[in-house]
């Protein structure tokens, strides 16, 4: 049970705020209306990082830890300029734009599950079986981003209730994730 917490405080961390930054450029044009669709993409990254987490965490992939911290805020930046130059919310009504967007965020998650693999490797007792702890880590992952997203749609929808536009809301979100994104990047270069 102590990966099921681990799970929830990593994504939770406010020192490794990257995985929140990705979750809110993810869902910028969300309000609590939208949970469904919110649970959705929450559940399309949570596949994204299993596979890689799983195939890292058998030592079948040997990531480069500083290219991976470099994807990462590039995978935020994206996001936030794909929420940004289109209509999100309107996507979800046409079968390309959901299936395009859920495509993007289990890619996305892939690069994110590379992420969190060291930390899971060192979390881990040597020979101990893989299969039972990823399984509770990721229970506490999906656990800790429903409690984000749950938060933020929440705060998204006391801003509409005060007159901000759904729009509004997603360029002031894909700015913000965005911009900081593109910063973290920048002192993350690799090369």
């Amino acid at each position: 049970m102590n990966e099921v917490y681990m799970g929830v405080e990593h994504i939770t961390d406010l020192n490794g705020y990257d995985h929140m930054l990705y979750l809110l450029a993810l869902v910028a044009w969300a309000s609590l209306a939208d949970a469904w669709r919110v649970i959705v993409l929450a559940t399309a990254f949570t596949v994204g990082h299993s596979v890689t987490l799983l195939l890292a965490g058998m030592g079948w992939v040997h990531p480069n830890g500083m290219w991976i911290e470099f994807l990462i805020p590039v995978t935020i930046a994206l996001t936030a300029g794909w929420n940004l130059r289109r209509n999100a919310a309107a996507s979800w009504k046409s079968r390309s734009g959901m299936g395009l967007t859920y495509a993007m965020t289990v890619f996305f998650g892939l690069i994110h599950g590379l992420g969190f693999s060291s930390f899971f490797r060192m979390m881990r007792e040597e020979g101990e079986s893989i299969l039972m702890p990823l399984l509770r880590f990721n229970v506490g992952v999906e656990v800790g981003q429903l409690l984000i997203l749950v938060g933020g749609l929440a705060i998204a929808s006391l801003v509409r209730a005060v007159g901000v536009t759904p729009r509004e809301q997603q360029v002031f979100v894909c700015a913000v994730t965005g911009t900081v994104a593109v910063l973290m990047a920048l002192e993350r270069v690799p090369f």
